[in-house]
């Protein structure tokens, strides 16, 4: 049975652990080893900047750059122990979540979805630089 993209986005945030801006900021800051990572695409980044050491993972690269054997795999995305955040442009969050699902299906034990986005992270204070 088709799905439509609200259907889509309800079973990928209910399937997630989202995590308030507010809270995945003190753990950034309080734990050098905790990472956020970024799904969005390079113009969403590009308008209103990123996270100082968060690393762009846009749209399903993020399951490559993981990927143990993969040879675009990302050295910050290895320990599947390590505190990840991710994170989308905003409300409702579907990439967030679903990059979310992707990490934990690959093995990740904490991984959560910014709840709001970017735009929640910014909003609670967030510095940004450009990419």
């Amino acid at each position: 049975m088709a799905r439509t993209f609200a259907q889509m986005e309800e079973k990928e945030i209910s399937a997630a652990e989202g995590i308030s801006a507010e809270d995945a900021l003190a753990t950034l800051k309080s734990d050098q080893n905790a990472l956020l990572v970024d799904v969005r695409d390079t113009a969403e980044m590009e308008s209103t900047g990123v996270y100082p050491n968060s690393i762009a993972a846009p749209g399903r690269a993020i399951a490559w750059m993981a990927d143990l054997e993969s040879e675009y795999r990302s050295p910050e995305l290895q320990d599947r122990t390590k505190t990840i955040f991710t994170t989308c442009g905003g409300a409702p969050s579907y990439r967030g979540a679903a990059a979310a699902n992707v990490l934990t299906s690959m093995g990740f034990k904490h991984v959560r979805f910014v709840d709001g986005g970017m735009a929640a992270l910014v909003n609670a204070g967030a510095a940004t630089r450009q990419p």
